[in-house]
């Protein structure tokens, strides 16, 4: 097995920049951290042969977003003003992130990724600016930009046909998630962080193996296949007893304690991406195959329906708390 020196070293100074951004108290240090961040993914990147002009695009995004980011911190130190009523910068982290109205570059880049670079576009990446925005941005000043995102994403990726194109603008729909349960508290994040990584790992996994980058293409899965996309992409939907429900169930149920508008948000923008899963997985219930049936000879050897069922458990779990 060969092992990428190069891949390996800069997954390394990511997480170590992620990490120092995590335990510093200085703006100016986690904003040093965050170009680090920047500077150690356009290797990885550059590195697959599909990506011609992207990391350019991605590098463009992100500096402006930079500077924009590093502007208000000077302009908020000359006036005296508050951190947490720029403007400036909650559009520097929006950008950043690729929340709602600066959304466009996640779709367009994460198109001609490979499938392990769109996984870190889609959990790595966001650690670091969802921290900043949900402790130096005020909620009334977000509340705009975090309720318009989790209701156009889903209504945008309807119309898409490609897998990378819905996975994307899933996790532009799912970042206002995690900013909330930031600010509920440091656990909730955690938790929704954590499976929400796990439920992506799994489908990019699935993907990858299948090489499934259309809708259409689902129809001509085996069955243990169709089965696993169907389970990943219900407990991606928020849909019970799978375990993606149970951290949107809490994130829920805290945000209603101080924010309805948040709320109703969150509620409408599940109830679009679940109708955007089901009609990805509406072909593998409604059309039976015509293909003679044959009996499996290999055995089961997916986790994917053992790590979603454990919803139920986490159900009971969760009593105690």
């Amino acid at each position: 097995m060969k092992i990428n020196l190069t891949k390996m070293m800069m997954l390394l100074t990511m997480f170590l920049s992620i990490m120092t951004a995590l335990s510093t108290s200085s703006m100016l240090m986690i904003w040093t951290m965050m170009e680090i961040n920047l500077m150690s993914f356009l290797p990885i990147m550059t590195k697959s042969k599909s990506m011609k002009d992207q990391p350019m695009k991605y590098f463009i995004v992100q500096s402006l977003a930079s500077s924009i980011m590093l502007m208000s911190m000077l302009m908020n130190s000359m006036t005296e003003t508050p951190l947490g009523s720029s403007i400036m910068l909650m559009s520097s982290l929006l950008m950043k992130m690729g929340l709602l109205p600066f959304h466009m570059w996640v779709p367009m880049i994460m198109k001609p990724m490979t499938w392990e670079n769109c996984f870190i576009l889609m959990t790595m990446q966001k650690i670091v600016p969802t921290i900043i925005m949900s402790q130096m941005v005020g909620l009334k000043l977000m509340l705009m930009p975090m309720c318009l995102t989790m209701v156009m994403a889903p209504i945008m990726a309807i119309k898409q046909m490609s897998m990378k194109t819905i996975m994307a603008y899933s996790s532009i729909s799912n970042s206002p998630w995690m900013i909330m349960s930031l600010m509920n508290s440091k656990s909730q994040f955690v938790t929704f962080f954590s499976i929400y990584t796990v439920i992506n790992m799994m489908i990019i996994k699935k993907m990858k193996i299948m090489n499934f980058m259309f809708l259409n293409q689902v129809k001509t899965q085996s069955n243990p296949n169709k089965m696993s996309i169907i389970v990943n992409i219900l407990s991606m939907s928020g849909m019970p007893p799978m375990i993606g429900f149970f951290p949107k169930w809490m994130i829920l149920q805290s945000t209603m304690n101080f924010s309805l508008v948040i709320a109703m948000s969150m509620v409408t923008s599940s109830i679009l991406s679940t109708f955007i899963y089901m009609k990805m997985i509406s072909p593998i219930l409604m059309i039976t195959s015509m293909s003679k049936k044959t009996t499996m000879k290999k055995k089961w050897t997916e986790n994917d329906l053992v790590v979603n069922t454990t919803g139920t458990i986490l159900c009971l779990m969760m009593k105690s708390f």
